[in-house]
């Protein structure tokens, strides 16, 4: 599962690298505006990058899958049919992904780095809760899922905390 989250990560990871410096270099020109504006964009290309990535995981999946196992022919079709499901879930979810990428390098580059350390937090309680309570309700599945709650949880703290981290921002520099 590691490598696949690899896989679908990629860009998410080198769009948040990306905002960071963006970000940065705006919050030190005190454009504001180019911060909010580029957010936008940014959200907007991640959202469509993670749907374009996923439909092609799903549609592309098994294929994909079968580079990454090896062994008996029985056991590369069960563990192709579990490494699918999990892949098909991810993908699905991709977009809370992406947006948690580009919210925690934009509260990042405004230089705040508690709230993004906080959404962290919330991930491993999130990710640890659903890894603890999901399989007895729905089996393996719920480990896979316990990996999008994380997301999610991280999400929860970071959408607000640009809002709340560019308000602040805005106050400091038009008093």
């Amino acid at each position: 599962p590691n490598k696949l989250s690899g896989v679908l990560e990629v860009a998410a990871t080198s769009y948040g690298y990306a905002m960071i410096t963006y970000v940065g270099q705006n919050l030190g020109a005190n454009r504001l505006d180019r911060i909010r504006s580029g957010m936008r964009c940014a959200v907007l290309v991640a959202i469509a990058t993670s749907a374009v990535i996923g439909t092609a995981m799903i549609l592309l999946g098994e294929s994909v899958v079968s580079l990454f196992i090896s062994g008996t022919p029985a056991e590369v079709a069960q563990a192709t049919d579990t490494a699918y499901r999990y892949l098909v879930i991810m993908s699905l979810c991709l977009p809370v992904l992406y947006i948690l990428h580009v919210c925690r390098s934009a509260v990042q580059g405004m230089g705040d780095a508690m709230l993004p350390m906080v959404s962290g937090i919330a991930e491993f309680v999130m990710r640890t809760g659903g890894v603890l309570l999901l399989p007895a309700v729905m089996g393996d599945t719920g480990i896979f899922i316990a990996e999008v709650l994380a997301w999610l949880g991280a999400d929860l703290i970071l959408v607000p905390s640009y809002f709340l981290t560019i308000r602040k921002t805005e106050r400091k520099l038009n008093p």
